[in-house]
């Protein structure tokens, strides 16, 4: 076999195999002395191989916490609070609690506005700590005397000059709420303030990456400090700066993924000179991925780390290796290599960032620059400077050709990354960059015959969609699409794109509660809908706003009565007229049966016994009974479950939610009338198929 030319990539290749084996193995102290014996024979992958399997297992075991009482908390305060909804959230990346070291992030979340950060080094907080069902750490603080700040940031301390320089931005932060965000963004890597409009147009680009702190601004910065001292003839002295600096960079803006690969990699090549023992750029890029894993060994499945490395992996594997047109080169290179991994990661894509990242870089490096001054000396001038280059990014933004899409399945994701890394280690050059493009397009095909796929259904079909705790159900008969309810979040849109659906025939919002409607918005943003249907009656609050001023189609107000029928489908509306004392907007939410040839669906949205009662005069009976307030006790009395008589019930809820649902006597009451039950909880995504006179449900994790 002819000798590779990036001797890392082995090591990368047995290092991510280990991490990503390891958790599954039966017998994993086996492997790993069976990996560390032949590896003399076998070479550095084994080894690594070992050293992987050895670390998942360690960073697997995470503590569980008591989730019916306060848990003390201590952590260091990496960044500052955000505001999201009506809470506030602060992150970290790793806590203690109740004495126990846990090297995991945390998410802190308070229902008050906290008082503003100065120059503190932990929060203290008495919270209910619990992992949500992402399996992320969130803790929960009820009331302000329960958080604290303790100790100071040393004024020799790099994270200390970070928290000066924020300071001295915040005053102005009312006067230019934008500008202060995006200096705070560029220059100290603080993204607390950006707005998620703001955030979505980046997106939408495929230049958000410029927008925050990353690797970019520590390269522009290494490389003005080279070039001046070598321009000043001390190629010595830059070596040794460029190695400072490597150190000072993550401990300035934290240790993100981006950051801690540019730092790496620029310490790794001043280090190289100092010692007089060269090597290549593209050695340099797996021995910054396998120490960023071994440090971190959580970022082999992390959105940040992918793409940082795809990104910096495709410039220099492929873009590199074509003396003529590199440009267009490296476009095409980092379309192809990142196409399919934002798709997995966020169902978008963003065709044409690559090219609109060569045209805006100038622009971000003088908002970059314009930036660094306004956090020392910040004046009205260089704030207004900020916002016209914002203003011209944005312009440029707009031409991004971008949307929502099927992501390829993880099974084509990683047999094109392993396929990749390969080329990598035994290839050269040209060929090498040739193989990576077609292994990188496995899961971009991949994720076209998904769609294909899934686009059109063959039998109607109506889907419970896993949205967490709230409610977001789709029925669909062809190529026809009828959305009820959103869901609390933007994730439907991500399981609609996974089902092939672009296009909604009708949205129905049942009712304004936040985990009914809130997804709703992003849907009708993003997505090709052609009517949507509200109840008057049970439509106001902010994401009734909201909704209003994203909607550009006819709004259809639902009435008592009301039929929609679609290829084969109708639907009919039942909304009562009462006027309720008690849990107003969730009794008057708008409850729909789904007749599909000789089979019914009753879906109750949020509506609790009072409005039982009132319908029991309609015709109710039904197969399939989406249960009421995701199985509540205020909800499927058992007089009602007698009225529609289901044969399978489905219950929409959060893993781990806060609220305890289901209730254990609304499974008792359905137990008792022998209805099976599914749970998107427990069971996922559930589909229930109409075929004739036959129901076949089945379960989905998404």
């Amino acid at each position: 076999m002819r000798k590779h030319d990036v001797p890392a990539a082995l090591a990368l290749i047995g290092l991510i195999a280990g991490l990503a084996i390891g958790p599954v193995l039966v017998n994993p102290l086996f492997a790993v002395i069976g990996l560390v014996l032949i590896s003399p024979r076998v070479g550095r992958c084994a080894l690594f191989a070992a050293i992987g399997i050895l670390l998942s297992l360690h960073h697997a075991k995470l503590p569980a916490f008591a989730e019916d009482r306060f848990t003390i908390i201590e952590a260091p305060i990496e960044h500052d609070w955000r505001q999201r909804g009506d809470s506030f959230a602060l992150l970290s990346s790793r806590f203690c609690a109740d004495g126990v070291e846990v090297n995991a992030p945390i998410a802190i979340y308070a229902r008050f506005e906290p008082q503003t950060i100065a120059m503190e080094k932990f929060v203290r907080a008495e919270a209910f700590v619990r992992l949500n069902e992402h399996g992320e750490y969130v803790a929960s603080v009820k009331a302000q005397p329960l958080l604290a700040y303790e100790e100071t940031l040393p004024r020799w301390q790099p994270a200390a000059w970070n928290r000066i320089l924020a300071n001295r931005l915040r005053p102005h932060i009312r006067e230019h709420p934008l500008a202060v965000a995006l200096a705070e963004a560029l220059v100290l890597g603080r993204g607390e303030l950006l707005d998620d409009a703001l955030r979505d147009s980046y997106r939408r680009g495929g230049t958000y990456h410029l927008l925050v702190f990353s690797g970019l601004q520590i390269a522009f910065a290494a490389a003005v400090l080279a070039l001046l001292l070598r321009w000043l003839h001390k190629p010595r002295a830059a070596d040794w700066l460029l190695l400072v600096f490597s150190i000072l960079a993550p401990l300035f803006i934290g240790p993100t993924s981006s950051v801690s690969r540019a730092s790496i990699g620029i310490g790794l090549y001043a280090l190289s000179r100092i010692c007089k023992r060269p090597t290549s750029i593209e050695n340099l890029w797996c021995v910054a991925a396998i120490a960023r894993l071994l440090i971190a060994p959580h970022d082999l499945t992390d959105a940040a780390f992918h793409l940082t490395y795809a990104g910096a992996g495709a410039l220099l594997f492929i873009g590199n290796h074509f003396s003529k047109r590199r440009w267009l080169a490296s476009i095409v290179a980092a379309e192809t290599v990142l196409t399919p991994l934002t798709l997995f990661h966020f169902h978008q894509f963003a065709l044409g960032g690559a090219l609109l990242t060569l045209i805006m870089s100038p622009l971000i490096f003088a908002m970059l620059i314009v930036s660094a001054l306004a956090c020392a000396f910040p004046c009205d001038a260089l704030f207004a400077i900020i916002g016209a280059l914002h203003s011209a990014c944005a312009f440029l933004n707009r031409f991004g050709a971008s949307g929502f899409f099927t992501r390829p399945p993880l099974a084509a994701l990683v047999l094109g990354a392993s396929f990749a890394l390969i080329a990598v280690a035994f290839f050269r050059e040209r060929r090498r960059a040739f193989a990576i493009v077609l292994a990188m397009l496995i899961p971009s095909v991949a994720a076209i015959v998904a769609f294909k796929r899934e686009h059109r259904v063959d039998h109607p079909r109506v889907t419970f969609l896993d949205v967490g705790q709230g409610d977001s159900i789709v029925i669909r008969s062809g190529t026809h699409n009828i959305l009820v309810d959103g869901g609390p979040s933007r994730h439907v849109l991500s399981l609609l794109a996974d089902r092939g659906i672009r296009t909604l025939d009708a949205a129905i919002l049942t009712h304004a509660d936040l985990d009914h409607c809130e997804g709703l918005v992003e849907v009708i943003q993003h997505l090709d809908v052609r009517s949507v249907w509200v109840s008057p009656r049970s439509f106001h609050g902010d994401c009734a706003v909201h909704l209003l001023e994203v909607t550009r189609v006819p709004i259809h107000l639902t009435r008592d009565g009301d039929m929609l029928s679609l290829d084969g489908v109708r639907v009919t509306a039942f909304v009562t007229d009462h006027q309720f004392r008690r849990h107003r907007l969730n009794n008057a939410s708008t409850v729909l049966r789904v007749d599909i040839g000789k089979r019914r669906v009753l879906l109750t949205a949020d509506i609790e016994h009072e409005t039982e009662i009132i319908l029991e005069d309609r015709d109710l009976h039904a197969d399939v009974l989406k249960v009421a307030h995701h199985g509540s006790k205020t909800s499927t009395s058992p007089n009602f479950l007698e009225l529609v008589a289901p044969r399978i019930a489905v219950i929409s809820c959060g893993r781990r939610n806060l609220f305890g649902h289901p209730h254990p006597s609304t499974l008792r009451t359905l137990a008792e009338a022998n209805v099976r039950t599914w749970r998107t909880d427990r069971d996922g995504s559930i589909d229930v198929d109409v075929r004739g006179a036959r129901l076949y449900v089945s379960a989905r994790t998404d």
